[in-house]
């Protein structure tokens, strides 16, 4: 593991080398606050308390729209690098344009490696990179591993080291031609257990939907769009309705197909008063929903591969019920904080009443589920796994 900037002056008085630290610049070609954004720039942040000197760099347009990346950077302490375009989509006249902005900036501010976040901005830093031998380090966030083109497996071929979100990833990423296995490593998603912490007081949920104080309440965070398995949500929450009243369900967030999978079924079930659509909220309501529930529900992954939602979940001490589908296996271990099903509706409807009705086994999930993002899914956690990635990259490190 990466050693501590303290823990380096102390072995530097013990008569060994200390470690220096790390000079790193994040590229992030994109203006959106959408999918990896905050993780990539809670990355950073984490990884300048560790002492590495790492700078971030994002688009600094967002055309009518606030850039809410360079907003939420600055309100965190830190002042992204603006001197790209760093376009989402390849544009060649404007790649050119970053690639030599690229080129100025680090013969004037070396750096030990450049950290890549998604395909556009790997693809600006390739050149500039192996010219002057900086080493280039990608994260993907494809649950299931990068979507097979010769683009991409260019990409990857050129990277140093790939930051695998799950095994499933890296088995996959591993198949890809002329990409070196030994290059990928599984680093966890991570989210701001601090954030979502459940003794941290924030706004009541279960007060602002009025809810019964008795309720037993399922929750789930996803667009609601087709293929997120909705139904079979809806039919085993109406079964459980049906048997219990004190059954509730939150659905949190929107889509542009909400009607006709959410608002339409849960009339045709006469579901209205069971289920409770927020919509699009974040901040501290956010998190304050996410406590309100009593378990919450994921089905399958979606546009954010990594299955976000389900760690902040488990960060409040809220046990998951899980689909066997995808990376979803590897965020919750059945039995340990939460439940994995197959997939069906029946199965769903019997690990929720199972939840519902053992009130012991679903307070020792919660914890568990707690102890589990503590200390697999914190972003200290993923900056000291990161950082002694990168260390091993630059051969400061044995493999």
């Amino acid at each position: 593991m990466g050693t501590d900037p303290s823990e380096a002056s102390t072995a530097s008085e013990d008569g060994s080398v200390p470690v220096s630290p790390l000079r790193v610049l994040h590229l992030f070609s994109n203006c959106k606050w959408t999918g990896p954004a905050e993780p990539a720039l809670n990355l950073c942040l984490a990884l300048r308390r560790r002492g590495v000197e790492a700078e971030f760099a994002c688009a600094p347009e967002a055309g009518s729209s606030v850039n809410k990346i360079v907003e939420t950077a600055r309100d965190r302490g830190l002042e992204p690098v603006l001197d790209f375009r760093l376009n989402k989509h390849l544009n060649p006249w404007h790649n050119f344009l970053d690639r030599r902005v690229l080129r100025r900036r680090l013969d004037a501010h070396p750096v030990d490696l450049i950290h890549c976040h998604l395909d556009n901005d790997h693809d600006i830093a390739v050149a500039p990179a192996r010219e002057r031998a900086i080493p280039v380090v990608r994260s993907s966030y494809e649950g299931l591993g990068f979507r097979r083109d010769a683009r991409r497996a260019r990409l990857l071929a050129h990277a140093a080291m790939v930051l695998e979100p799950s095994e499933i990833a890296r088995q996959a990423d591993a198949q890809v031609p002329g990409v070196d296995a030994a290059r990928l490593v599984v680093v966890p998603g991570a989210i701001d257990t601090e954030r979502f912490d459940p003794r941290r007081d924030t706004p009541d949920g279960r007060r602002w939907l009025n809810l019964p104080r008795d309720a037993f309440v399922v929750g789930i965070v996803a667009r609601m769009q087709t293929h997120r398995h909705y139904e079979d949500l809806f039919q085993a929450i109406a079964r459980m309705a049906a048997a219990d009243p004190r059954v509730h369900l939150v659905v949190i967030g929107r889509g542009s197909r909400q009607d006709k999978v959410g608002f339409e079924p849960v009339r045709r079930l006469g579901l209205e008063k069971t289920v409770h659509f927020t919509g699009y909220i974040d901040g501290e309501n956010y998190a304050g929903m996410l406590k309100a529930f009593d378990a919450g529900v994921f089905l399958v992954p979606g546009s954010d591969g990594t299955c976000r939602a389900a760690r902040e979940i488990l960060a409040t001490g809220r046990p998951m019920v899980v689909a066997d589908r995808g990376m979803l296996r590897e965020i919750v271990t059945d039995g340990l904080d939460g439940m994995v099903f197959d997939g069906t509706a029946d199965g769903l409807h019997t690990a929720l009443c199972r939840l519902r009705d053992d009130r012991t086994l679903r307070l020792e999930l919660g914890r568990n589920a707690r102890h589990t993002a503590e200390t697999r899914y914190s972003l200290d956690a993923q900056a000291a796994l990161v950082e002694q990635c990168y260390r091993r990259v630059l051969g400061q490190t044995s493999r």
